[in-house]
């Protein structure tokens, strides 16, 4: 009888498991229908604002990752000064080789105009969007420390002479995400490394 009595009781803890289960799985059925409609909803949102509002979508997804990047860059390297690479002298072709480095505009080569590099923003010319006047920054290669002097807006493809009169060493380019302009930075060199504090 004894033995009756707990398979008895095995069988009825089974039971209430089994039934346990039963009765969550539709909460859970429920909670992931829900979740899944909910994905599929922000996704075809994104795919449909891609497709209506590309420059919006472009500007918005790159305005956040300069502004990540930057907040990055402040808590895990504080002491370190950003770092840009001068590449070889070229035009578009090898600008767009997309290699990292800032492409130095043959095109850009006029009197009055300060050499001028160039890189694509999704190719890390971005690193420049977070940038105001006075920014120190090195560049590879160099002993100097640069500063950011002057800043210049014009619409793509406007004329070079646009250019004409900024001061500094040489200028770094890149395009704003989403917008039909380019930003001009002139650098000009505060001193070499080990001197500047």
């Amino acid at each position: 009888m004894t033995i009756d009595v707990a398979v008895d009781r095995t069988d009825s803890r089974h039971e209430e498991s089994a039934e346990t289960v039963r009765a969550q799985r539709p909460r859970r059925r429920g909670g992931l229908l829900f979740a899944s409609i909910v994905l599929v909803g922000l996704g075809l949102s994104f795919l449909s604002a891609s497709v209506l509002a590309p420059d919006l979508v472009d500007k918005v997804t790159g305005d956040a990752k300069v502004s990540v990047l930057k907040q990055f860059h402040q808590i895990f390297a504080p002491d370190e000064l950003p770092t840009i690479r001068l590449g070889a002298e070229g035009g578009m072709v090898e600008l767009d080789h997309c290699d990292g480095t800032f492409t130095e505009m043959v095109s850009y080569r006029i009197d009055d105009v300060l050499p001028l590099f160039a890189a694509h923003n999704n190719c890390g010319g971005d690193v420049i969007l977070g940038w105001d006047i006075g920014q120190r920054v090195t560049v590879a290669g160099s002993d100097a420390i640069y500063e950011v002097v002057e800043e210049r807006h014009t619409p793509k493809w406007s004329n070079v002479e646009k250019l004409a009169g900024m001061t500094g060493e040489f200028m770094v380019q890149t395009c704003f995400y989403g917008e039909n302009k380019m930003r001009f930075l002139s650098l000009a060199p505060v001193g070499p490394a080990a001197s500047v504090g």
